[in-house]
C-alpha cells in the first residue's frame, strides 16, 4: 500500500480526536483503505476534468486523499450538553463515479427539474440513519469550476450551502460532523419550531468544542450561528 500523505494522516488524527476524547462515546469508526489504484492530486483533477468537466481550484491538492471511505459516528457523554454528529466521506474521483443519490425532499427545489441528478454525494449519515448527505453539483457544459454544493435534509428540504469543496472539508473537521452544521451555512434562521433545536444543538456545540479540541478556530462559525439566531 501507498504511504500516507499529510491530508491523509490528518483524518486519521481527527478519527483518533474523537475516539481518544473522554468527553465522546463513538459509535462507530469507518476507517476504509487507501484505493491504490487511484493517481496523485493532479491526476485527480485531470481526470475530473476530462470525465467529468469539473474543474477545481489549484487548491485542491492540498485535501486530496485516496480513501475509500472514513468517518465517525458519535455523541458527547452525559456529563456534557448532548451533541452527536455523524460524517463519512471517500476520496472525490470515487464519489463523483457514483450514481445521484436518492434524496428526501418530494419535489423540486427552487424550480430546478436537473439539480437531483447532477449531484454526486460527498458527506452522509449511513450509520445514524439521520438522512441527510451533502453533495457536489456536476453541470453540463465546457466545466465546472468549484462546483456548488447542496445540503439535502429529507422532509426539511435541500439548501444550497455557501461553501465550495474545500471550505466544506475544512469546515467538516471543526465541526467533526455535529449534526446540522451546514446550516450554518445557509440563509435559514435557527429558531422557532422547525430549526430551533438545531440550533441549540450547534450552541452547545460551540461551547463545548473550545475546551475539548482547543486547537480550532472557533470565530468563523461563531459568527455564522450568531447570523442565524437573529
Amino acid at each position: 500500500m501507498s504511504s500516507l500523505t499529510p491530508q491523509e494522516s490528518s483524518w486519521l488524527d481527527l478519527l483518533a480526536e474523537l475516539r481518544n476524547s473522554p468527553a465522546i462515546h463513538v459509535y462507530n469508526e469507518y476507517n476504509g483503505p487507501i484505493d491504490d489504484s487511484l493517481g496523485d492530486a493532479s491526476e485527480a483533477m485531470s481526470e475530473l476534468a476530462d470525465d467529468y468537466g469539473v474543474h477545481l481550484d489549484p487548491s485542491f491538492r492540498e485535501l486530496y486523499t485516496r480513501f475509500s471511505g472514513i468517518g465517525s459516528s458519535w455523541r458527547t457523554t452525559e456529563e456534557y450538553p448532548f451533541i452527536s454528529g455523524e460524517f463519512h466521506i471517500a476520496s472525490i474521483q470515487l464519489e463523483i463515479e457514483q450514481a445521484p443519490p436518492k434524496l428526501g425532499w418530494t419535489e423540486s427545489p427552487i424550480d430546478d427539474p436537473d439539480l437531483e441528478y447532477e449531484l454526486r454525494t460527498i458527506d452522509g449519515t449511513p450509520d445514524s440513519g439521520v438522512g441527510t448527505l451533502a453533495a457536489v453539483r456536476i453541470q453540463p457544459g465546457p466545466g465546472t469550476v468549484n462546483p456548488e454544493i447542496w445540503f439535502d435534509h429529507g422532509s426539511r428540504g435541500v439548501w444550497k450551502l455557501d461553501l465550495d469543496y474545500r471550505g466544506y472539508m475544512e469546515a467538516l473537521r471543526v465541526t467533526k460532523g455535529t449534526f446540522g452544521w451546514q446550516y450554518l451555512f445557509t440563509d435559514v434562521r435557527l429558531r422557532g419550531d422547525d430549526f430551533g433545536g438545531i440550533g441549540e444543538r450547534l450552541s452547545n456545540m460551540l461551547n463545548v468544542f473550545p475546551d475539548l479540541f482547543p486547537d480550532y478556530d472557533y470565530k468563523p462559525l461563531r459568527r455564522r450561528l450568531a447570523a442565524r439566531l437573529r
